[in-house]
């Protein structure tokens, strides 16, 4: 599709995108791995022969100007190491490769370019304005943020605003936006504060009358209230255009990965019916589906064997008639190319295809990763900690441990000291996870509203499981999949063998009570997640033949019996008894059991409480 065109004939319609195919489903590969820089280039490498010219796929925005479906994102621009600007403080930008992409865009079709006074710890206008000078002002479109992210005065937002015309060397902005509305503490507060009470919003509205601004817009994250609200005020302040997290996960899972966050299906229904346009950011959240595993990669090759893993997750943030632009932060040429190809013309994503995307997104959504961008606004911690990389390196954990399951491999081995030593080598000791206080001055600044304090102690008690004696590094990431399903369900416990998970809900011991008396081979060598574990749910654990449990509360004479009977044990809180719901006095299972000393006396008395329990005597 060419300039003019426009998706109205496309065979999907938002509703099915994503259709949840029934059930929800848990793998033992990880969906993610971690790649060098030279991986990650070579990940969306394209022949730039291969890369078209004139057939850039353009939409239409609200006074009827053709952008075209992809935004060159100013946010991860090259550094003079070859690294992106976003984390890389210490070396200048540099500003011949970001010339040198610029004008490559511009070639093939790219006519808008997205930034923002943060981005790139502040170098990003002033870089974006030095490689857009260089072409006639018809050639392109710029977009750009009020950030007052801190600083909420009129007079320090002013002179924000004022700077960016400067920096970009611009007498007008295409297309500028209210910033990361919807985070912090108290979100409507927030919005008061940047946009509101010190009159920035009624100013932009002057200055989008004046034809400084063309079109106005805000960028959302986080609390839902505050996007209802803004779009609630479209009919006064006539939005041309929001922009929202939008990709194949975010659009059934959001909330599901943080509950902070909200589904993109929604978010883009909202904007469709009132007939604002959308842009897209983190069409890759944060890069992560440009990089699946095996199997995932299997089943896209297989569906197009030519077409980058990337180019998956763009084709489906462009698919929608109602997306205006999908904003891509790229780093290396490498990306532009690929991201080009993909979008010269954009080949919208079929109802085959979809459901392809929905099981890939049902996996990344049961997967516990840390939700984290390494956008950067959580740093600096006052304390030290280096929020971001123990992010990036716990989900790099995660994902190798499920990958590489066999404790004899040497590949294993590998892993396992590859986290342990490169903990300590990537986070300086004082900057790890353990020296979190839980002061929670990074929850603010997070767009993503991760709740980083309660991470960081997941984070830490991960560590710790893996520095024990025996420890499994496949298993322990396995657990911790588990312990996701039950404390997300109303579960009893979880057990997990292979492929195989099944979740239990009948009240007490009962259900583990009745695995180990049929002895289903299902649980032999088996995980087990449980809520609470006292003597009577040990036993059952160990006559099921359970390997590996976790749970967040055991008493102490259950730990013994497990750890005799050979099965690793990792928790949260030991106690000295399981008490009763009421709390006022021993469980009365546990009470029966008080004097048994292994799995052979426990087993009659459990029957005769079951029993009993049958009979009403309980």
């Amino acid at each position: 599709m060419t300039k003019g065109e426009t998706m109205d004939q496309s065979n999907i319609s938002r509703r099915n995108f994503l259709k949840k195919l029934g059930g929800t489903t848990l793998a033992t590969a990880a969906v993610l791995t971690g790649c060098s820089k030279e991986e990650e280039k070579k990940t969306q490498g394209v022949n730039p022969q291969d890369v078209p010219t004139g057939k850039m796929t353009y939409r239409k925005d609200a006074h009827g100007e053709d952008v075209s479906i992809l935004a060159f994102g100013c946010m991860r621009l090259p550094t003079t190491m070859g690294v992106s600007g976003r984390e890389d403080s210490k070396n200048e930008i540099d500003q011949e490769e970001v010339n040198r992409m610029v004008d490559y865009a511009i070639e093939h079709g790219v006519n808008l370019f997205d930034t923002s006074p943060a981005y790139c710890q502040g170098r990003s206008e002033k870089a974006v304005g030095i490689a857009l000078s260089r072409h006639k002002r018809s050639e392109y479109k710029v977009s750009t943020k009020l950030s007052n992210f801190g600083v909420y005065t009129r007079e320090a937002s002013m002179e924000m605003y004022h700077n960016s015309f400067k920096e970009l060397q611009v007498d007008y902005i295409d297309y500028y936006l209210l910033h990361a509305v919807g985070g912090g503490e108290d979100a409507m507060q927030l919005l008061a504060d940047r946009y509101l009470n010190n009159g920035m919003l009624e100013f932009l509205l002057e200055e989008r009358k004046a034809g400084r601004i063309k079109n106005l817009g805000f960028s959302y994250h986080g609390d839902i209230r505050v996007y209802d609200y803004l779009l609630s005020r479209h009919e006064e302040i006539n939005w041309d255009f929001v922009l929202i997290q939008h990709n194949y996960v975010d659009w059934s899972h959001a909330k599901k990965i943080n509950p902070g966050n909200t589904n993109s299906e929604y978010l883009y229904g909202e904007l469709e019916k009132r007939g604002i346009k959308a842009f897209v950011m983190e069409p890759l959240l944060g890069g992560n589906l440009a990089k699946l595993n095996n199997h995932a990669t299997e089943l896209l090759k297989k569906q197009d064997p030519e077409a980058s893993i990337a180019s998956w997750a763009f084709r489906f943030a462009g698919t929608q008639p109602n997306i205006l632009s999908v904003i891509s932060g790229m780093t290396y040429i490498e990306h532009l190319q690929d991201n080009i190809k993909t979008y010269s013309p954009l080949v919208p994503i079929n109802e085959e295809e979809a459901k392809l995307l929905s099981e890939i997104a049902d996996i990344y959504a049961n997967y516990p990763t840390v939700p984290c961008n390494t956008c950067q606004y959580c740093m600096p911690c006052p304390y030290g900690l280096d929020i971001p990389t123990i992010f990036t390196h716990y989900n790099k954990c995660l994902n190798e441990g499920l990958v590489i399951e066999e404790r004899g491999n040497e590949q294993y081995k590998e892993a396992r000291t590859a986290f342990l030593v490169g903990y300590d080598r990537k986070v300086p000791k004082l900057r790890q996870a353990d020296h979190c206080i839980g002061c929670g001055k990074c929850l603010e600044a997070c767009p993503q509203r991760i709740n980083i304090p309660k991470e960081m102690q997941r984070i830490d008690q991960f560590v710790e499981l893996l520095k024990r004696d025996g420890a499994d590094l496949g298993n322990a990431a396995r657990l911790a999949i588990l312990m996701r399903k039950l404390d997300e369900g109303n579960h009893s416990c979880v057990i997990g063998k292979g492929e195989e998970v099944h979740a239990y809900s009948k009240r007490g011991v009962m259900d583990l009570y009745e695995l180990a008396e049929k002895q289903e081979e299902f649980t032999k060598d088996a995980l087990l997640a449980d809520k609470i574990i006292g003597k009577g749910a040990a036993a059952l654990a160990i006559q099921c033949g359970i390997s590996h449990l976790r749970t967040h509360v055991i008493c102490t004479p259950a730990k013994k019996l497990l750890e005799e009977n050979g099965v690793k044990v990792t928790f949260e809180k030991e106690v000295e008894f399981i008490e009763n719901r009421a709390k006022t006095d021993w469980c009365p299972l546990e009470k029966r059991l008080k004097d048994c000393q292994t799995v052979n006396e426990c087993m009659p008395v459990i029957r005769q409480f079951i029993q009993d329990l049958k009979d009403g005597k309980i």
